[in-house]
């Protein structure tokens, strides 16, 4: 690190980012694509560590009948209130193994959104309505892995154990629920 940028804050430095992404863009557009031979993106992001979109379940709770049903029933939705699917998507990119800047590719399936991870090496289905048209679409696409809402299944177990032998006749190695 330069020592001009070692006293400064770190909204400062976005901001400074955010300015020459934003000069590169007016002035050397058609430089960079010609140079490129493609449109390049010059976005980027930025995170703030935070706790996790999930609950977690809390093992020195007690353990009696009470505070068992009590800790059931906390973790019927078990999202934290006001999390997006992007703050959702990221912290399964994390928690995965895989690095924050994998290729993530939004497409739509039997009408709903999944993200296509990896080139398609995994699919995060973050809908919270899933069907059948919706499992055996994501299964067509023969992912190594996929991640969905538990609540997607809508207190569904006939929909969950179908979507767990469709994804296995079709080789995912990996079905999860969050």
């Amino acid at each position: 690190m330069s020592p001009q940028l070692r006293g400064q804050q770190p909204l400062v430095q976005v901001d400074r980012v955010r300015r020459v992404i934003t000069k590169l863009k007016n002035e050397d557009s058609a430089k960079l694509e010609l140079d490129c031979g493609f449109k390049s993106d010059l976005g980027f992001r930025v995170f703030k560590l935070s706790e996790s979109n999930f609950t977690t379940w809390d093992a020195e709770q007690a353990n009696d009948a009470e505070g068992l049903a009590r800790q059931l029933f906390d973790h019927v939705d078990h999202i934290r209130q006001g999390r997006t699917e992007d703050d959702l998507l990221h912290e399964i990119l994390l928690k995965t193994g895989l690095p924050l800047t994998t290729p993530v590719e939004r497409v739509e399936l039997a009408g709903k959104a999944v993200h296509s991870v990896g080139g398609g090496a995994l699919l995060v289905c973050l809908s919270r309505a899933l069907t059948l048209e919706l499992i055996r679409a994501m299964a067509e696409r023969a992912p190594e892995r996929v991640v969905c809402l538990d609540e997607g299944f809508a207190k569904n177990d006939q929909l969950k154990a179908n979507a767990v032998q469709v994804f296995k006749t079709k080789g995912v190695t990996s079905f999860r629920t969050v």
